[in-house]
């Protein structure tokens, strides 16, 4: 008995010496709870998950341990412990290893400031993505200011990473492709991304070397995440402004649902007539867009998203009548009186849809591994109507009347559907706190129709050969298009990637994919590999390597029916290294500099190599005819002070193109700029004011000029095409501002703003247009970029 009670006193007085190891597990850059975050005991089966709140509890014995904090797709942080008898509790931190191997992220979700420091140079704030677009707020306009991207159009959401054609970018939304998501379609060298950002919860960027996951393009990922309504409380906010009006409203639905719809309407035709900028243009365009969310289990969440964005472009039928003009000239050994006109008419009847309609499930199957399923159905509508033509009429009298008259007419009407249905999974599993495995899968149906007749025809008429005959004669391009197109194919994909945490300091993601497109019957394989390390002085070396294929588009490819001899998949091969390193003035109050520097080069082969008008319209060759290269370096800046937060961004560029089997060898490719500097900052002037300035400046990118002759048989002057790519653009450059100011009327919260777009109203060329003045002398005409623009607009939250 005695023994009996001695061994209840020892057990008793073990428990008694047990101290609660309690915490949270937050993701590091979002600063969101992670449920389900394995915590172990290292070298012991002592363990525990987190809950739905990122909370965890451990009861250990005094003593010295470490604990290993992992969760899927997060670096594994190892935490030391000394415990005595107090409890002790712990902020866990976890980042996501794509931030630290490669990625640049922008959140719309703020972090907590003070533990901001370890990726402040990835992580830009997503409510500077209002401040940092001028005129509306727009997504993918705000990610021009980054390194490595290029635009020189503050009204274009299309841009350029690091040397390559905008359709190079993927972008995504919750993991679904969208094509071409972007309001006004009709002008090629102006556009708005459809994407509402009161819903954006984040949004990545990756400007090259990004892994196996993504696929089927050549430059870049831009994958934009939908964020979960809020499950409290019914909420919103609207904001008008001179552009347009966009609301917001999210809310519960039930106890474990939840809903955010948000919906935009613009009247840009009212600002064009205001600003005496194409009054006979009437562009507009809306979308509505919204995220469902049901929480089956604190383990298994189903969410729907959709997307609906349409637009309408009127150009009302314009005809310019100039003349009639008259000179003396010599004209068959007589002299004679020359009496000319012209006329030049244009219209333009289009209309645009974009449908995406998505439902995915994410299942944490342990505390280890999440499968994920995803079914998505894509549609985009097109249909065109433009028809143009120039007149020149021409009398010459002297004993005789002749005359010449001539036609350049274009007509082109489009009318194109796309439909995809794409179905995909994935599988992560953790197998050890310092090694993980991603796996996926996944099926694309496409469906394309198009009927597209495109005619460009020049036709003559004159008599003074002949006399009094007359001579007609009509000629046609070579690349005139009358076809119909009804077709079928499809996609598969699947991709593996491992995650290898060889050391706290060190990092590998090495894996690859595999591709195949039915329609050219092109097997791909993409090896990749990156690498993160930090060294002993807080210096992050990064580097990556990896095969990315990019199947054609519809417009690129050579034949409407499926054959191995079909235009074929262009490739790219990434070489990066780069360098990173935070200064640290005030750790308290985050004040920090951080610098990174990133080298990188590009190889591209079998490329369709293209040609780019003055209006920004690309035409494709359809076959893979060219190879090519860009390198270049970017440095970025980041610095954050008090009162204070803002970057610089800088890139050097040389990116090149070279056509097989031709003489000219190489050529700059029209995304070729030298150099690229942007600079955004934002000063909280205090009393709830705040002020934001943008910089931006590139040297101009290439195109192709033309050349003015006479031809003494016509007599007339004509414009020669010249060498491709051959010259460059002027400079642009640009400064905005925008000055806000936040306050309340009774219980809604306000924000008012004033933006100036183009501030000292610089004179910003897009492209130059080659034309004929009254007198037939060529001259070459500046189509200039909108002057200064100001807007104001108002935010109201409810």
């Amino acid at each position: 008995m005695k023994a009996f009670f001695l061994c209840i006193c020892f057990v008793s007085s073990l428990c008694a010496q047990q101290v609660k190891v309690s915490g949270i597990v937050r993701d590091g850059a979002t600063n969101e709870p992670l449920p389900l975050a394995n915590v172990l005991v290292r070298g012991t089966t002592t363990g525990t998950t987190s809950n739905e709140t990122g909370k965890f509890l451990l009861s250990l014995s005094p003593g010295e341990y470490e604990l290993l904090v992992s969760f899927i797709g997060y670096k594994t942080e190892t935490m030391p412990l000394s415990i005595k008898n107090n409890d002790i509790v712990l902020n866990v931190k976890l980042f996501p290893t794509d931030i630290l191997l490669q990625e640049v992220t922008v959140y719309s979700t703020p972090t907590d400031k003070a533990n901001e420091t370890e990726v402040s140079s990835l992580s830009l704030q997503s409510k500077r993505i209002s401040e940092i677009t001028s005129v509306m707020s727009d997504v993918l306009r705000s990610v021009q200011a980054l390194p490595g991207i290029s635009a020189n159009n503050e009204f274009s959401a299309k841009f350029n990473v690091r040397g390559g054609n905008y359709d190079e970018n993927l972008v995504l939304v919750n993991g679904a492709q969208v094509y071409e998501p972007f309001h006004v379609k009709e002008a090629p060298n102006a556009s708005i991304g459809i994407f509402n950002t009161d819903l954006i919860r984040k949004m990545d960027l990756s400007t090259g070397g990004f892994s196996a996951r993504y696929g089927d393009r050549m430059s870049s990922v831009l994958n934009i995440e939908y964020r979960e309504g809020n499950k409290e409380h019914y909420s919103g906010a609207a904001t008008l402004s001179l552009t347009d009006l966009n609301a917001f409203v999210e809310g519960p639905l039930g106890q474990d649902g939840s809903f955010i719809i948000g919906g935009r309407k613009s009247y840009l035709e009212y600002v064009l007539s205001f600003l005496d900028v194409e009054k006979n243009a009437h562009p507009s365009f809306y979308d509505i867009q919204g995220v469902f969310t049901y929480t089956l289990t604190p383990k298994n969440k189903l969410q729907a998203e959709f997307i609906h964005a349409g637009d309408r472009f009127l150009l009302d039928p314009f005809s310019d009548l100039r003349g009639p003009y008259r000179f003396n000239t010599q004209f068959k050994n007589q002299l004679s009186t020359v009496f000319y006109n012209t006329t030049n008419y244009e219209e333009q009847n289009s209309r645009y849809f974009s449908n995406l309609f998505d439902v995915q499930s994410t299942n944490f199957l342990s505390g280890n591994a999440l499968l994920k399923a995803e079914l998505s159905y894509y549609d985009q509508l097109e249909e065109e109507y433009t028809f143009t033509f120039f007149d020149y009429v021409q009398d010459i009298r002297s004993d005789q009347t002749y005359f010449y008259k001539s036609r350049n007419e274009h007509l082109r009407k489009n009318d194109l559907r796309i439909k995809t249905l794409e179905g995909k999974t994935s599988l992560d599993i953790q197998l050890s706190p310092t090694y993980e495995i991603r796996t996926g899968f996944s099926y694309q149906n496409i469906a394309y129709t198009q009927t597209l007749f495109d005619r460009r025809m020049f036709t003559e008429a004159y008599n003074y050969e002949r006399y009094p005959d007359t001579t007609l004669t009509q000629s046609l391009n070579a690349d005139n298009t009358d076809e119909a197109i009804e077709t079928r194919s499809f996609k598969l994909a699947g991709y593996i990637e491992n995650i290898i945490q060889a050391s706290d300091n060190l990092i590998f993601n090495i894996g690859g994919r595999i591709d195949y497109f039915d329609f050219n019957k092109d097997w791909n394989i993409s090896p990749r590999i990156s690498a993160s390390y930090q060294t002993a002085f807080g210096t992050t070396l990064r580097a990556a390597w990896g095969f990315y294929y990019q199947s054609p588009i519809y417009r690129q490819l050579a034949y409407s029916v499926a054959s191995d001899t079909n235009t074929h998949a262009q490739k790219a091969i990434h070489y990066i290294l780069s360098a990173e390193h935070t200064f640290l003035f005030d750790p308290l109050n985050n004040n920090s500099l951080k610098i990174k520097i990133e080298g990188y080069y590009k190889r591209y082969d079998n490329l369709i190599s293209s040609t780019q008008a003055s209006s920004g319209r690309i035409s494709y060759s359809r076959k893979n005819d060219a190879t090519g290269w860009a390198n270049g370096i970017d440095l970025y800046i980041v610095l954050n002070a008090s009162q204070f937060y803002g970057w610089i961004s800088y890139g050097l560029l040389h990116a090149k193109e070279d056509l097989n089997n031709d003489t000219i060898g190489e050529y700059a490719r029209y995304t070729d700029q030298r150099h690229t500097f942007a600079f955004v900052g934002d000063v909280s002037l205090g009393a709830r004011w705040s002020l934001n300035m943008r910089i931006y400046y590139g040297s101009g990118y290439a195109f192709t000029p033309y050349t003015s002759r006479y031809n003494s048989s016509a007599k007339r002057w004509e414009w020669i095409l010249g060498s491709k790519n051959s010259a460059y653009l002027p400079a642009y450059n640009r400064v905005d501002v925008r000055l806000s100011k936040e306050f309340e009327i009774g219980s809604l919260a306000v924000l008012a703003f004033l933006d100036v777009n183009n501030l000292f109203n610089a004179k910003n060329i897009q492209s130059y247009r080659y034309r004929f003045n009254n007198n037939g002398s060529p001259y070459v005409e500046e189509v200039a970029l909108w002057p200064i623009v100001p807007t104001l607009g108002m935010t109201i939250k409810f």
